[in-house]
């Protein structure tokens, strides 16, 4: 897939980007060897592949906007003619083309026509939900339908925002490394590519591999290091912690009778996905400045039915001063996925806790610089 002088910015090339980093993914996943932009072969051939069988596909990828076979199948036909024109006497080549979405229908037009028309070519279809449909010698064993998903087409555009839940979850299990194990539960290794990372963050090979093209176009990936590796921090950090200065649903409470705080903060975490937060969960990390805020919890929602749980809680009258401020979550996988326990109690990691504070009225400026200072400088500086 060769940039035509377009800006690597440009839809289609982010488009054709990710279609050629998928299916590099797909055959890496299955124990292929990959050799992207291949020496000593023609300009038009995106890779060589090979398997442990000594088979050797010559690779060529095109993407479209859309999954319709009409617009899919000339594309397919195109990228017959540069893997063969590209592949040498012992590569058979291998058309692929990509979409964002792709019915079974459409992927079964396209890999007939392809043994209509270039039956001595191998085909491939895959689509970035996971569709992946393959004709040729050792390739059926990479075909997998697309999962069902019930997120709404709305719910799936928010997911490609750099910042989203779960890209925020998997950017701490990036630097979870670099991170003291007390201050952040995450996995901690270095991961060589998507796959490797979904695996670990336990997340959808898709999310993952959405999230490491969109760090990689937009320059927060090293291009040198054999590893996911993130770069130019300092800007990436700016831009998360803007992301993260939002509205967020919270509710102040106070006790109907008093009792032991922590008695009393057990039975609201025991009713749910729940955590300590902001400067509560500072003071838990052993990291707390800001003294005289009500504890802040986190819970994964605020509803009626979620308050009328807490018996011995009732929302504050006007002007009436708060025991505790429940808060929902503004990214609930990446906060409870990524808590500790400080104490004996849940409490949000530093990095959340560092996002969280930034922009809180009550000295969080001061509150996130000391955390940075004791804590975040050199991992945001990415001084190791």
């Amino acid at each position: 897939m060769k940039n035509s002088g377009k800006s690597l910015k440009s839809p289609a090339a982010e488009r054709g980007q990710q279609a050629e980093g998928l299916l590099v993914d797909i055959f890496e996943q299955a124990g292929w060897r990959v050799e992207r932009q291949p020496k000593h072969q023609k300009p038009e051939l995106d890779m060589i592949v090979r398997d442990s069988n000594g088979v050797i596909y010559a690779v060529e990828v095109k993407a479209a906007v859309e999954g319709r076979a009409d617009r899919l199948i000339p594309l397919f036909s195109q990228a017959v003619l540069q893997s063969q024109h590209g592949a040498s006497k012992n590569a058979v080549p291998l058309a692929v083309v990509a979409a964002p979405k792709i019915s079974r229908g459409a992927a079964e037009r396209i890999l007939k026509f392809a043994a209509q028309y270039a039956p001595d070519a191998a085909a491939g279809v895959i689509d970035f939900e996971g569709l992946r449909l393959f004709r040729g010698p050792h390739l059926e064993t990479l075909n997998a339908e697309a999962p069902k998903s019930s997120l709404s087409p709305k719910s799936r555009r928010v997911s490609g925002h750099l910042f989203s839940d779960l890209n925020q979850w998997m950017l701490k299990v990036l630097l979870a490394p670099e991170v003291p194990e007390k201050l952040l539960s995450a996995p901690r290794e270095q991961y060589r590519n998507a796959s490797q990372l979904a695996e670990a963050a336990e997340v959808s090979m898709m999310s993952s591999f959405r999230l490491v093209q969109q760090l990689r176009n937009e320059g927060y990936l090293s291009e040198s290091d054999s590893y996911l590796n993130l770069v130019r921090r300092e800007d990436l950090f700016r831009r998360w912690q803007a992301s993260a200065m939002r509205s967020v649903k919270e509710i102040p409470l106070r006790y109907l009778l008093k009792g032991d705080p922590r008695v009393q903060l057990r039975k609201i975490f025991d009713s749910g996905r729940s955590c300590l937060a902001l400067f509560a969960a500072a003071k838990a990390l052993k990291l707390g400045f800001v003294e005289g805020v009500p504890p802040y919890i986190y819970v994964e929602r605020i509803r009626p039915a979620d308050l009328a749980s807490f018996k011995n809680l009732r929302q504050c009258e006007p002007r009436e001063a708060p025991d505790l401020i429940l808060r929902q979550a503004p990214a609930p996988e990446s906060v409870f996925r990524g808590m500790v326990s400080a104490n004996g109690l849940a409490a949000c990691d530093v990095l959340q806790v560092w996002l969280d504070v930034s922009s809180h009225p009550s000295r969080g400026r001061e509150q996130a610089d000391l955390i940075r200072r004791k804590v975040l400088g050199k991992i945001i500086e990415g001084k190791r």
